[in-house]
């Protein structure tokens, strides 16, 4: 039976995702406090396997084909003993929990599915309350990985803790037995788990002429909590290959790539068809065109990649830029990233179709904007370009049906010329790029990227070389980092760490 212990309001140290180890070697030398495996002693991976360097304070869950999965040292004295697992959602939603098989945890990503091993234990989280699952009598000592897969959509907000259990469990309100079917397993199942418009021209000042200066007096920046994803900050750079794409000559978006390591995608700006451009991480040659068929490039200006609905990742195009502010509506392309082919493959294609699109109007009337962020709940996150505070503007759930949608103005950035975006995929930071500068915003647990914005005002100035007219900014997939990239031909893909 599955059983889950309702636990009253833990103190905000241990509420508070705190940082996750960052390779799983370190996680096994970390000991358990009290009894308990805090957070520091369990790694979180994606359900593509890549770890989380830092802790995701959200992780989406969209149904069967997106999960997230835990990985910790199981103490010997706590073999064979029941134990609990604390989890918090956003939303009321029924999870299953089992341990499984998942390959090689020293790799990023793991070559085979995993697949269950042992029995399920199927819940209910209520909204915005920590709740104890209790689980299964763990088998022995040493490596254990929990799957954690959601029937219905939520946001997992808190990864807390994992406890070895004394006396017996109560059930919280409203639980039941396990489910059946693939959502909860049974003893000694070994099944495998389910997989994974009209507008301004939109030109921009001629390359070369004086960047805008950002025309505030600079802000004191605020200090810099020790958790905060800007802590310590020891900026190196890793990479700077000259882009050697002859096509590409108005770079104005930029993204790691979520499925091919080693390469980000990005685009022109206004005057070029609709296109992105796959690029070597470390030779800065062209890998692949990827042509969208049926789109218009009104004036693309950023670029994102995130999950989409269903958990797979996706880019997010925005067509928003209006220097004149004249567009009654702006649109966001949403189409799923390809896997490119081994050296000397046939490019990449998608049909017409499979890229949907979202339109979005401002309250208030046209804006001229350059950034999008997506965020790891889902949410578009919008910044407009030329006020001398920009605006942030936010919608929460965007359906992708080609139908409008009105944005939600969030507030002000004492910034000015704001000329990209990104979110970090593991929802812990968003980076702003101005016209010289690129700024830093740690996101808090339980808030939206618009909102980490707002509240975080000027941000953490983090490392930039100065660059002809620098538009485009990439968070890092691979940890605390962010790339970047100027318009004009053959200039240098900055990739940094910090």
């Amino acid at each position: 039976m599955a059983r889950a212990i309702k636990k009253r309001a833990l103190p905000a140290a241990i509420v508070i995702t705190a940082l996750l180890a960052p390779t799983a070697s370190a996680a096994s030398k970390a000991k358990p406090a009290d009894g308990n495996l805090g957070a520091r002693q369990i790694v979180l991976l994606r359900d593509d396997g890549r770890r989380a360097k830092r802790a995701p304070q959200r992780i989406v869950l969209s149904g069967a084909k997106s999960a997230v999965y835990a990985s910790f040292n199981v103490p010997r004295t706590w073999a064979g003993k029941p134990t609990s697992l604390v989890l918090k959602a956003r939303s009321k939603v029924r999870v299953t929990v089992r341990a499984v098989r998942a390959g090689d945890l020293r790799s990023l990503r793991w070559s085979n599915r995993p697949r269950a091993v042992g029995a399920g234990v199927t819940t209910n989280l209520s909204a915005g309350t920590p709740t104890a699952i209790a689980l299964p009598r763990l088998p022995s000592a040493g490596r254990l990985v929990l799957e954690i897969r959601g029937r219905g959509r939520t946001v997992i907000t808190g990864v807390l803790e994992i406890s070895p259990r004394h006396g017996p469990s109560q059930p919280a309100a409203g639980e039941d037995e396990q489910a059946p079917g693939n959502d909860g397993g049974s003893d000694g199942e070994d099944e495998q788990a389910p997989g994974n418009d009209g507008g301004s021209d939109g030109g921009d000042r001629p390359l070369g002429e004086e960047p805008v200066p950002d025309q505030r007096p600079a802000e004191p920046e605020p200090p810099v909590e020790p958790d905060s994803p800007f802590a310590d900050l020891a900026p190196r750079l890793i990479g700077a290959p000259r882009v050697s794409a002859a096509a590409l000559t108005e770079a104005s978006g930029l993204a790691e790539s979520a499925l091919n390591p080693g390469v980000y995608w990005t685009h022109n700006d206004s005057g070029d068809r609709a296109r992105l451009f796959a690029i070597d991480a470390a030779s800065g040659a062209l890998r692949a065109t990827f042509e969208l068929p049926g789109v218009t490039a009104t004036d693309w200006e950023d670029l994102a990649i995130a999950p989409d609905s269903d958990g797979n990742d996706a880019f997010y195009i925005a067509d928003i830029g209006d220097n004149s502010a004249v567009r009654a509506s702006v649109k966001i392309y949403r189409a799923a990233e390809p896997t490119l082919p081994a050296a000397g493959g046939p490019p990449p294609t998608i049909t017409a179709s499979s890229v949907s699109s979202q339109r979005l109007t401002y309250p208030g009337g046209a804006r001229d904007a350059e950034s999008l962020a997506v965020g790891s709940d889902g949410a578009l996150t919008v910044i407009s370009k030329r006020e001398a505070q920009v605006g942030v503007y936010r919608l929460d759930d965007p359906q992708f049906t080609g139908g409008s949608s009105l944005l939600s103005s969030v507030g002000q950035l004492p910034l000015t010329w704001v000329v990209g975006a990104s979110a970090s995929p593991d929802g812990s930071f968003v980076l702003i790029k101005t016209s010289s500068a690129v700024r830093g915003y740690a996101i808090g647990s339980d808030e939206s990227v618009a909102d980490a914005l707002v509240r975080g005002g000027a941000g953490v100035s983090l490392p930039y070389d100065a660059e002809p007219q620098g538009e485009a900014v990439a968070a890092s997939f691979s940890g605390r980092g962010h790339a970047t990239l100027s318009e004009g031909l053959s200039q240098p893909l900055q990739q940094w760490r910090w």
